[in-house]
């Protein structure tokens, strides 16, 4: 898939999926949806209408959004402000549990139909007329042995040919579930991008359970959470790098996206990019969860504090309080966006 189009898919996806899960907490405790829009405005058309709830096609491709009714009016009865405290923290907390279930899911995708075994060495290519290739070695061959080093890694292989320049070596390989052995002479020279015996080394996939990939996407998920909560404390203390904070802007996911999926193309499975999409989708979960003006977690603050408090702070200056969120949050993005060309960010 081109660079650009999964970058559009992907967020396009992970910002839908944020609203749907704001979409289907609001239906489920009776809180009114006027509009779920899909990608922003301006309108395309009118979908179709159902339970109350505009459906409709904007022209911009990324994400979308819900006008959810009295958001900042207690006066509409069934509208958002009017809504109990726990309902209000229900919806709001809403899209960044949708994030994290999708991020989940990306990590288990990841593991249980993309991951590679990086204990087992397979050929990925075959150059022609190559020392290799006159042997009779071909493509998805499992490479077991080289004379007698069992090769489990990259590096064993390298390793083990590269240390016997013209010297003929034996290769033994695993195709079909049968074992064939070749020899071959590494050669001398020979163009860089080919090697002594002219292939390209991959992993195979690694087989996983459907169990043995949940548990290993949980894991991720829980790794990237606990990251990202403890990187404040990280950097105090001087463990976390100063350039770990930087924010991305849409040109920074578009190249880490295009950098994951390069790499991606030449294993043929999508490992990279599935955990990257992971990543986003959590980092946008926590993100929106942040005591901030005008973010899913500013709006839980105010929650918060009429709980504690025991009545509301007048929804006027709620509103006052989180345009001026808003308009701060709108500033710092075009920052970080114009941050992404002039100072890109460095990819691994």
């Amino acid at each position: 898939m081109p660079d650009f189009i999964l970058f559009i898919v992907v967020l396009g996806t992970l910002l839908l999926a944020h609203e749907f899960g704001h979409f289907i907490a609001a239906k489920l405790t009776k809180v009114r949806v006027d509009e779920f829009g899909i990608g922003f405005p301006p309108r395309i058309l009118s979908l179709f209408e159902a339970g109350g709830t505009k459906f409709t096609l904007n022209l911009i491709p990324l994400g979308g959004f819900n006008r959810i009714a009295g958001e900042d009016d207690p006066e509409i009865p069934d509208g958002l402000a009017a809504a109990s405290k726990r309902v209000r923290v229900f919806i709001l907390s809403a899209g960044s549990a949708a994030n994290i279930l999708l991020g989940l899911l990306a990590f288990f995708l990841a593991f249980k139909f993309a991951a590679p075994d990086v204990n087992r060495v397979i050929i990925a290519d075959v150059v022609g007329s190559a020392p290799a290739d006159e042997a009779g070695i071909q493509v998805g061959d499992l490479v077991r042995y080289v004379d007698d080093n069992a090769i489990t890694s990259f590096e064993t292989m390298i390793d083990a040919i590269q240390n016997r320049p013209a010297d003929t070596v034996r290769i033994v390989v695993e195709r079909d579930n049968q074992s064939f052995t070749f020899e071959l002479a590494p050669r001398l020279e020979y163009p860089s991008d080919q090697g002594p015996i002219g292939v390209t080394l991959g992993h195979p996939a690694l087989e996983t359970s459907w169990h043995g990939a949940m548990r290993l996407g949980a894991e991720s998920l829980v790794m990237q959470v606990d990251a990202l909560l403890s990187l404040p404390a990280r950097l105090i203390q001087g463990i976390a790098e100063p350039e770990e904070t930087r924010l991305s802007g849409l040109k920074g996911i578009h190249d880490m996206l295009a950098w994951a999926n390069e790499i991606d193309r030449s294993s043929q499975r999508p490992f990279l990019t599935l955990n990257l999409i992971g990543v986003i989708s959590v980092g946008l979960a926590l993100a929106n969860l942040l005591p901030f003006p005008a973010l899913d977690g500013g709006r839980l603050l105010f929650v918060f504090a009429e709980a504690i408090l025991g009545r509301r702070i007048p929804p006027k200056f709620e509103a006052v309080i989180h345009t001026v969120g808003f308009a701060f949050l709108l500033v710092l993005m075009i920052y970080i966006n114009l941050k992404d060309f002039t100072d890109p960010l460095p990819l691994p």
